[in-house]
C-alpha cells in the first residue's frame, strides 16, 4: 500500500471519528401551555358558554343543574358534571322524544402547533389530551329488520382516532328515570400522542344519531366537559458552535496534512 493511501484512509478514519463526536446538540423540549380555548364550555363566572367552538348539528351548552345531567336512568347524566358542559344531539331537557334531531352534531376547534416557538426551530410535538365524556340515550336498532344501526360518538385529533362508541348497550324504548343506567362513560380520558408534525390539527367530537323511525328509532345525547391539550415542543437538533468550530478547525488540518503526504 503506498504511503498517500495510508494517508487517505488515516484522513477518512480521522474525519469519520470527527463526525461521531460532533453529534447534533438538543436544546430541552418546551413547554406548550394549554392549546384548547374554553375547554370548560363556561365564561369565568361560570355561565354556559361555547365561545371559539365551531358546531354542527344539534350543539347546546348547559349548566351541571340541568334536567339532562340530574335526570337518572338513560334520560340523563347522572350528576357526572359539576359544571357547565356541552351537549350534541339534544336541545333541552331530559334525552326523550323521538331523534328528531337525526344526523351528525359535532363540536371542534383547531389547535396550530407552530414550526418555530420561542426562537428554537421545531422538529415534532408530545401532546396529551383529557377530557370527560358521557353518553347515553336509547336504542331499538337490534330489533331493525335491515340490522343493527347504532348511533356512535368518537372523538378524533387530526384524523387520529381518540375514542368511538356505540349506543347498542343503550337499553330499548323511551328514556326515563326508571330505566336502567347504560351510560358509556369516559372519566377524564387521556391520549398520548408522540412525534406530531408541525402544522394545524382540528379536535372534533362527532355525534352520529339514525334518523330512522320505528324499529329503527334511536334518540341518544353526549354530554363533553373539560377539554384540554397540553404538551411539549421538541427543537430541532442542532450543532453547537463550539463543536462546529472544533470540527472546521480539524478538517482544515487534515486536509492540509494530506497535501503534504501526497507531495512525498
Amino acid at each position: 500500500m503506498s504511503l498517500k493511501s495510508s494517508m487517505n484512509r488515516v484522513m477518512m478514519t480521522l474525519l469519520a471519528g470527527f463526525l461521531l463526536w460532533a453529534a447534533p446538540g438538543q436544546a430541552a423540549p418546551i413547554s406548550t401551555g394549554e392549546l384548547i380555548l374554553n375547554g370548560g364550555f363556561q365564561t369565568s363566572g361560570g355561565a354556559v358558554s361555547l365561545a371559539s367552538w365551531t358546531q354542527g348539528g344539534t350543539v347546546n351548552g348547559r349548566l351541571s343543574t340541568n334536567t339532562i345531567n340530574t335526570s337518572g336512568g338513560n334520560a340523563g347524566f347522572n350528576s357526572f358534571f359539576t359544571s357547565a358542559f356541552g351537549v350534541l344531539g339534544d336541545s333541552a331537557g331530559v334525552i326523550g322524544g323521538a331523534p328528531d334531531n337525526g344526523g351528525i352534531h359535532s363540536i371542534s376547534q383547531s389547535i396550530i402547533l407552530p414550526a418555530l416557538w420561542g426562537g428554537f426551530a421545531i422538529e415534532s410535538y408530545d401532546l396529551t389530551v383529557n377530557f370527560r365524556t358521557a353518553f347515553d340515550g336509547r336504542d331499538d336498532n337490534t330489533t331493525s329488520t335491515v340490522g343493527p344501526r347504532p348511533d356512535s360518538f368518537s372523538a378524533n385529533l387530526g384524523g387520529i382516532s381518540l375514542f368511538t362508541q356505540s349506543s347498542l348497550n343503550f337499553p330499548s324504548g323511551a328514556p326515563s328515570t326508571g330505566s336502567p343506567n347504560n351510560q358509556l362513560v369516559n372519566d377524564s380520558l387521556t391520549a398520548f400522542l408522540f412525534g406530531m408534525t408541525p402544522g394545524s390539527y382540528l379536535l372534533t367530537f362527532t355525534l352520529f344519531e339514525d334518523n330512522g323511525t320505528g324499529v329503527r328509532t334511536t334518540n341518544t345525547a353526549a354530554g363533553i366537559d373539560n377539554v384540554s391539550i397540553t404538551g411539549f415542543a421538541n427543537p430541532t437538533p442542532v450543532p453547537e458552535p463550539g463543536t462546529l468550530l472544533l470540527l472546521g478547525g480539524g478538517l482544515a488540518a487534515l486536509a492540509l496534512f494530506g497535501r503534504r503526504a501526497g507531495r512525498k
